[in-house]
Formats: structure tokens, sequence, C-alpha cells
């Protein structure tokens, strides 16, 4: 009977020494892995923390005036550009102009034209350009612009013409043919001294 009590203590007493090491064991491990954990993390915090400059006060600020000859230069690019552009706009309306349109069909038939410019009278360059003043609406025609023909020679034409109101006939006053320095009256071409353009 004692024995059996002694041998059943025993147990009991080598149960608990072993529940008790486990539990230290596992104690430690949970320990070291939680150290381990919060290393490595204030490991990957730090790099972050060091990589960002502290916020200073006393650093000089960028001048605004320092770039004012680049930004003169790019606004004097931009309104060049816009300039141009519609110029060439108009340009264009003037050239399409019905008036224009007529009056190269009478250039291609005048004889003092073809005479000295040849066949195949059009615009010379490589862009036609219209200079001066053409406002139909407001009756008045005051153009300057350049043709060649087939005889590779460039010629001069000039129309000036106006008119009071819509109902009435434009009024040439001048329309004439400038080449090498010589000019030609092409009114004398023709009967009729108007410009009927509605």
């Amino acid at each position: 009977m004692l024995r059996t009590i002694g041998i059943n203590s025993l147990k009991s007493s080598s149960r608990f020494v072993i529940s008790s090491a486990c539990h230290r064991t596992l104690m430690s491990t949970t320990m070291r892995l939680n150290s381990s954990t919060n290393t490595t993390a204030s490991e990957e915090v730090k790099p972050l923390m060091t990589r960002e400059k502290p916020m200073r006060i006393d650093r000089e600020l960028p001048d605004p005036r320092a770039d004012k000859k680049k930004q003169w230069a790019g606004f004097a690019v931009f309104v060049v550009a816009i300039s141009s552009a519609l110029a060439i706009i108009f340009n264009y309306e003037k050239t399409e102009n019905p008036i224009i349109s007529d009056t190269l069909y009478q250039l291609r038939k005048s004889k003092i034209t073809k005479e000295w410019l040849g066949e195949n009278i059009e615009f010379d360059g490589i862009i036609p350009w219209v200079y001066g003043k053409l406002n139909p609406v407001a009756g008045i025609i005051n153009i300057t612009f350049y043709i060649k023909g087939d005889k590779n020679q460039s010629g001069m034409i000039r129309l000036v013409a106006d008119r009071e109101n819509r109902h009435e006939e434009f009024l040439i006053h001048e329309w004439s043919l400038t080449v090498n320095d010589k000019k030609f009256d092409l009114l004398n071409e023709s009967p009729s001294k108007t410009l009927n353009r509605n």
C-alpha cells in the first residue's frame, strides 16, 4: 500500500516537473520570437525614418524672378505662334474669296497677261498670299498679290475698288499688272469699270 502511494506520488511529481519545464520552455521561445519580431520591425522602420529629411525653416526659397528671361522668351514665342496662325487663317480666307477667283479668271483671259506671263496663270510662291484689305461687306478692296505663268515669269497684280452699299457694284479704280518694273493697265482691256460682287 505504501509502495503504491509512493509510486503514485513520484509519478505526480514527475508530471508536475515536466509540465513546469515545458511551460518555461514555451515562455522562453515565445519571448525570443517576440524579441526577434520587434527587432525586425524596428530595423524595417528605421531606414524609412532616416530617409526623410527634417523640415527646416532656414532653407533658402527659390527666387521667382530668377527665370524671368525664360518666361519672357516663352511668352514671345507663344505670341509669335498665335499671330502667325491667325495671319495664315485670314490669308486663306482671302485666297478663297470669290473676288480673287473672279480676278484670276479675268487674268487668264487677258492678252497682256498671256503675252508677258504665258498660260496657266496661278498664284506665285509656295504659299499664296494676298496683301492688303479685302472686305466686300464694308465695300473696300485694296489688294496686291503675285502671279506666274508657264513662261516662268512673275508679275504683281494690284486691284483697288470700292462701293457705297451692297446693292451697288464695285467701282474699279485700279487694276494693273507690273512685270519687271513695267506697269500695264488691265482696265484698258475691259469695257466695264465695275466689278459685280454681292
